[in-house]
């Protein structure tokens, strides 16, 4: 057995059968079908009252569109589970509620011991969205595990992986998790050496030569980590980099230029992690990525 394979039963997926939704699903099956795991399928209808402009006169009338938009979900969903147990060969379970999208997957996902969830990506093209943000990031606060925003084109094997680190305890999971999903893929774990410290340095009066050996310092002390990585998983498609400059725009470089199908972000922080990702900067850069994202 590979060493760098986890145990993995559930994986959750989840669909408003739109097409990136569609894209979302059948890399969920096909991770399922890799490591022989149970695919969950839920779809969330969201309540009427989310939507105002939409809402109808009475209680009543409100009561029968939840139900039949629910029923109508239900219906759907059983065709496509139909369709992923004959093409891909792995056990499907379905799942239709009525709620907040992201606060029903996560307790989905909680309740079935899920080891991943994956959603399609939804750029913000209309007010709600732009008021309430994506529900990939929001569930990313809420989720009991790894979160896969699924941004290809096309369900293909990962062949470049980007794992990007920052040298806390959880990067070596972080990096065997990134490996066990793209099970054939090269996995490049890089570290961000932002060169920011060193503008305030300067702008502070501190000399180039301790700036310089601050520098020398630093970048020894990343190497012998990530070196330790590589180490720890101990496989041959396993390489690591440092990068200097500025984080999400590093990052997407990197997966640019490398042709990534997946990037890995992580922290041991989740609120942390969000900030990042919802920040102007962070999001503008993540936002320009057109390949898988796998947040941790």
């Amino acid at each position: 057995m590979d060493e760098l394979t986890l145990s993995m039963k559930n994986i959750v997926a989840a669909t408003d059968f739109s097409a990136s939704c569609e894209l979302a699903v059948m890399r969920a099956a096909k991770i399922a079908q890799q490591h022989e795991m149970t695919l969950h399928l839920i779809h969330i209808a969201n309540p009427l009252h989310l939507y105002p402009e939409l809402m109808l006169s009475f209680d009543t009338h409100v009561k029968d569109y939840e139900r039949l938009k629910h029923a109508n979900g239900t219906d759907i969903l059983d065709k496509l589970a139909s369709t992923i147990r004959k093409d891909f060969n792995v056990v499907v379970k379905t799942a239709s509620q009525i709620g907040k999208p992201y606060v029903q997957i996560a307790e989905y996902a909680k309740k079935e011991s899920a080891s991943l969830v994956v959603v399609g990506f939804h750029d913000e093209k209309n007010m709600f969205d732009v008021l309430f943000g994506s529900t990939a990031f929001k569930l990313l606060r809420l989720s009991p595990c790894p979160v896969l925003i699924v941004r290809n084109k096309a369900v293909n094997d990962y062949k470049e992986v980007i794992a990007a680190v920052d040298l806390t305890e959880t990067s070596i999971g972080l990096s065997k998790f990134a490996a066990n999903i793209a099970t054939t893929a090269h996995i490049e774990i890089m570290h961000v050496f932002d060169l920011k410290q060193e503008v305030i340095s300067r702008e502070i009066g501190m000399s180039n030569d301790s700036v310089l050996a601050y520098r020398h310092a630093a970048l020894e002390h990343i190497r012998d980590e990530l070196n330790n990585i590589v180490i720890a998983l101990n496989h041959e498609r396993v390489t690591s980099k440092i990068v200097n400059g500025y984080l999400p725009e590093s990052i997407y470089d990197c997966a640019d230029k490398a042709y990534a199908g997946l990037v890995v972000l992580g922290n041991k922080n989740k609120s942390s992690l969000e900030e990042f990702l919802l920040g102007s900067p962070g999001k503008a850069a993540l936002n320009r990525l057109e390949c898988d994202v796998l947040l941790m």
